[in-house]
């Protein structure tokens, strides 16, 4: 568990931080924002709002602190979903959202561009959903740290120890000059220890980018779809594979018929050994996507199909998020063709591939991220080896006694 008394409260940073009451709203239209699923919630935190132009020098757009959250365990109309709001955190857009914490309760926010308030040099920060009124708190890790400043990089979660994967990234807010900062770092964190962990590159290890997704599977391999890398857009059929289990990378060349070439996608891994890509933008922004095209990872070798979805297809767009809540994927927002954002979802049965007008909750246990109360204490060995051995040994040896002296006491009461 992390060291709570090492972290620094940000309160006496900015009143931005000071949370509100619950309230159900109209979301705001918004992009470069950050979602995550908490078993029946879905959380989404900062991002851009307002409106935006690269020719306008009147740009209006601003970060936002909003977090909103949705509960996905009831029926919903996607055209009226029951927003909550709470304002608790810093004013972010580009940046990742991720769960960590013994029972995956933490949200995790990294990187990004901040504004209106001054950010330590790895913004690295943590929210406890458990508690009746969190507020973000500043991980404040010694250890060496990876690169600061990053955005656009990608964040993977493995659940059964917590595990978090942050890959590439650039670590300047001037994308004309992206490819001389483009990063290839891959690092984790251990949200239950709090340090971090900067791993070694390899012969395999993809070249530095951004724009990029990146999928963790139930085999536990984390996928790189796409983006820009170098001074163009990434080959679709080139995926780079990293195993979290061995900790190595490899590459995988995909056969079928290939998606275009795009950055600032989205992509959701499913139960069933697939990623299902949706939207994006060409190198040059001139077109967007609105296609959905899913990996096959189960078959040898990989296998790309593009499926022509059914029902009303939601409008081409980019730097929006999609989550997978069950069988179902859930668009969230994003930035439109005509220089606005879009503040709709649309919802994906993946059975089907049908958009639909309504949400219903299907198979929620597909995707459930809070662990089994014994995971923890499996994951404490799995993840600390033999230390944590000796503490579990030491542990049950303790609940072994403790039953053992009260069944004495009870049978001395009984006696006297």
């Amino acid at each position: 568990m992390f060291k709570v008394i090492s972290f620094l409260t940000l309160v006496a940073v900015s009143l931005a931080f000071v949370s509100v009451p619950n309230e159900t709203i109209l979301s705001k239209p918004r992009w470069g924002h950050s979602a995550v699923l908490l078993n029946d919630k879905l959380y989404i935190y900062g991002g851009k709002v307002g409106t935006s132009s690269k020719d306008d020098p009147m740009d209006t757009s601003q970060n936002s602190n909003q977090l909103l959250i949705l509960d996905v365990s009831v029926p919903f109309s996607i055209k009226d979903p029951a927003w909550k709001l709470r304002l608790v955190g810093p004013r972010v857009a580009y940046h990742t959202i991720s769960l960590g914490g013994l029972q995956n309760e933490l949200l995790v926010l990294y990187g990004g561009e901040y504004s209106d308030v001054p950010i330590p040099a790895n913004p690295l920060f943590y929210y406890n959903t458990s508690e009746e009124s969190p507020l973000w708190i500043y991980a404040g890790i010694q250890d060496k740290q990876p690169a600061v400043n990053i955005r656009e990089h990608t964040v993977v979660t493995r659940f059964n120890d917590s595990m978090n994967y942050f890959f590439g990234g650039i670590n300047t807010p001037d994308p004309k000059i992206s490819a001389k900062f483009q990063l290839r770092d891959l690092f984790k964190v251990d949200t239950r220890g709090n340090h971090w962990n900067i791993m070694n590159v390899d012969i395999n290890t993809p070249p530095g980018r951004f724009h990029h997704t990146a999928t963790i599977l139930s085999d536990g391999k984390m996928y790189i779809i796409g983006g820009y890398s170098v001074d163009k857009l990434a080959d679709m059929n080139q995926i780079y594979v990293y195993d979290t289990i061995v900790e190595k990378w490899s590459v995988q060349t995909a056969v079928g018929t290939l998606p275009s070439a795009r950055r600032d996608h989205t992509a959701v891994g499913t139960h069933d050994g697939k990623v299902i890509i949706h939207g994006g933008v060409n190198q040059d922004y001139t077109r967007m996507f609105d296609d959905i095209a899913i990996l096959d990872t189960t078959k040898q070798p990989y296998t790309w199909k593009v499926v022509k979805a059914n029902g009303v297809i939601p409008t081409a767009r980019y730097s929006h998020t999609a989550t997978i809540i069950g069988t179902n994927m859930l668009i969230a927002f994003g930035y439109l063709a005509d220089n606005t954002a879009d503040n709709n979802i649309h919802v994906l049965d993946t059975n089907t591939y049908t958009w639909k007008q309504s949400y219903t909750p299907e198979n929620l246990e597909f995707t459930k991220t809070t662990l089994p109360i014994s995971m923890p204490l499996i994951s404490i060995v799995t993840t600390h080896g033999v230390d944590g051995a000796k503490f579990l040994f030491i542990l049950l040896i303790g609940v072994g006694l403790f039953w053992f002296y009260n069944r004495q006491r009870r049978r001395r009461i009984l006696i006297l």
